[in-house]
């Protein structure tokens, strides 16, 4: 049976509610542009003239002066969220979507340490994400400011040196401007990621002349050495693959990348992560290797390649599949990454090549001729299609395959951490490099609504599905009324086993018994009503199949929606290594013969 809940028409407009807020708006007068500017004035214009169009946080005291200089500029879209953590979640779904800069705004103290979480994901993961940070007076460093971070106190720019590309402090008034330009730089440049720069009260506040200064521009990447011997190894070759991960997803990556293939006639996987930035509908995709991948790509490297490309990745647990022994090349393991320190790392590896994909790709297409085209059969995409099953109560793979049936093909999905994210990295068919996302480098709970939000700001004519489970829908919900506020018509597809599935599954297997990781008492469509979105309760197969589309025809699509997807439990996660991985290092054993320590790399750059 299909359960349909809405939110109340004659919901009272009372000020505080979602709705309140969207139809009675404040809205502030604006400030002269003649009167003499505040640093605060001046990072702003830094950020109009710069291209930034959005920027996500949580308002304070420290950081009030930014927030009311934005009031001058709305060329700048402010989005308020429920949480500072979920503010840098949002800037990275954004990111990651868009290829742009995302932009964050916190007060000092407990608003900085709130974004930890985010930002140390957005470091492992190679986001572009600015997190501009209010601070106390520097008159009351070491005094015991309201909510100092100062080196004096709890040395927050200390802190976040160890998961961002750069923290800093902007001591003066008069360097403000072209410390931001240099922050924004390192952020976007070379492997991307965070950068925190952290605003005194006092200097925000300080009247200065704006300043003319240019944005600093990126050092350029000459032709990489190393070049000529992966042309040799990949001409040589009869059984050569592309493994490619997230670093290709930038810039023309997955176009030269999809030539290449093309090109060479090479079967190419990805990783989890990287899920979507080689069409997986495309003849000589084999899906995704890694947690939660495919059967067809684990085969196709157990029966043995000569040559194996990988591109953009970091060979990490998730992406190798606890690092399998089956990534592996009979003669030439090559690997091409932006981060030098990555490359042998992992894999012994015999060329490595650190340059940025895009421009490795475009060398190798001066250099690699035609291969005959590919019989059709040649490869096998598996998807375990036989668990998209009719039975009732509905799976999750059945709920999945609906989803996609009813939705637009270029719809951006966001995933989350636990059981949800291994069923959607194997259920779902992915062709757009930026319809999948994720942030796999810590493996946070809680954060696929906030990158759906920040998705649907980068691209509000597409469908953006966050897909959860209900324990990280318990984390995050509060991040609805953000979406209702704001008007943006995300789909939350809660995945409900009505437990912590992942770590639940996980005792089971490793000790043979596991606590009671309920996550009951939780009404999904009732928290979804109270913060401003619709709700449809999804029960057997076909509810999805006809509840949606009758949803966005007679509603509209306006505010969030969220599927409380009730699924059986007995259909389990695909087969992957993360359990194995545990309980061999739990009972004391190697996971496999591969080390650091093994590791030998030619490295010819």
């Amino acid at each position: 049976m299909l359960e349909v809940d809405r939110t109340p028409s004659d919901l009272p407009n009372m000020p505080g509610s979602p709705v309140g807020e969207g139809s009675k708006a404040h809205k502030p007068k604006r400030r002269n542009r003649d009167t003499k500017s505040r640093t605060a004035d001046v990072l702003v214009d830094v950020l109009v003239e710069t291209g930034v169009e959005v920027v996500f946080g949580v308002p304070g005291g420290a950081i009030a002066p930014l927030y009311d200089a934005l009031i001058d500029r709305p060329e700048i879209q402010v989005v308020i969220t429920r949480h500072e953590g979920h503010a840098v979640f949002a800037a990275a779904g954004y990111a990651q979507t868009t290829g742009k800069l995302g932009v964050v705004l916190v007060t000092s103290g407990p608003g900085v340490l709130n974004t930890f979480n985010g930002l140390g994901s957005a470091y492992v993961d190679g986001l572009p994400v600015l997190l501009l940070a209010g601070e106390a007076a520097r008159a009351g460093f070491g005094r015991g400011a309201i909510q100092e971070g100062s080196v004096y106190a709890v040395n927050i720019v200390g802190m976040a040196s160890h998961v961002t590309k750069l923290a800093f402090e902007i001591p003066e008034a008069n360097a403000a401007s072209a410390m931001l330009r240099r922050a924004m730089s390192v952020a976007t440049s070379g492997k991307r990621g965070p950068v925190l720069v952290s605003l005194p009260l006092n200097v925000l506040g300080t009247p200065i002349v704006r300043p003319t200064v240019g944005l600093e521009v990126p050092e350029t990447c000459g032709i990489p050495q190393g070049l000529d011997h992966v042309v040799k190894a990949l001409q040589s070759s009869d059984t050569k693959t592309i493994f490619v991960g997230s670093g290709v997803r930038w810039g023309k990556g997955p176009q030269l990348l999809r030539q290449i293939a093309e090109r060479l006639q090479c079967p190419v996987m990805t990783t989890p992560k990287a899920k979507g930035v080689f069409p997986e509908s495309h003849p000589l995709s084999l899906g995704v290797f890694g947690m939660g991948g495919h059967d067809s790509a684990r085969k196709h490297l157990a029966a043995g390649v000569d040559v194996l490309l990988v591109v953009g990745t970091s060979l990490n647990e998730v992406a190798t599949d606890g690092w399998s022994e089956h990534l592996a090349a009979r003669r030439s393991f090559v690997h091409v990454d932006i981060d030098a320190t990555r490359i042998g790392r992992v894999y012994p590896t015999d060329i490595g090549v650190p340059a940025p994909a895009a421009l490795v790709f475009g060398e190798l297409l001066k250099h690699l001729p035609q291969a005959p085209v590919r019989k059709s059969g040649g490869i096998t995409f598996d998807r375990n299609a036989s668990a998209i099953h009719e039975g009732a109560p509905i799976s999750a793979p059945r709920a999945l395959w609906e989803l996609q049936q009813v939705l637009p093909h270029d719809t951006i999905y966001t995933g989350d951490s636990g059981i949800n994210l291994f069923f959607a990295t194997h259920y779902l068919t992915i062709d757009h490099p930026d319809a999948f996302v994720c942030m796999l480098g810590l493996g946070s709970m809680g954060t696929s609504i906030g990158l759906a939000v920040g998705a649907q700001i980068g691209h509000p004519q597409r469908t953006v599905v966050s897909i959860c489970g209900d324990g990280g829908f318990h984390m995050a919900a509060a991040e609805l009324s953000t979406a209702a506020k704001s008007g943006l018509p995300i789909i939350v597809v809660v995945l409900n086993n009505g437990a912590l599935g992942m770590v639940q599954l996980g005792n089971g297997a490793v000790y043979g018994r596991t606590p009671d990781y309920s996550t009951a008492p939780l009404c999904v469509g009732g928290l979804a009503r109270a913060s401003g979105a619709d709700s449809l309760t999804i029960e057997h197969p076909g509810d999805i199949l006809t509840g949606v589309a009758a949803h966005r025809a007679s509603k509209g699509v306006n505010k969030p929606l969220v599927l409380d997807v009730r699924f059986d439990p007995a259909v389990r996660i695909p087969t992957n290594r993360r359990f194995e991985t545990i309980e061999t290092h739990v009972s004391g054993k190697m996971v496999n013969p591969i080390s650091i320590n093994q590791t030998q790399t030619r490295n010819l750059n």
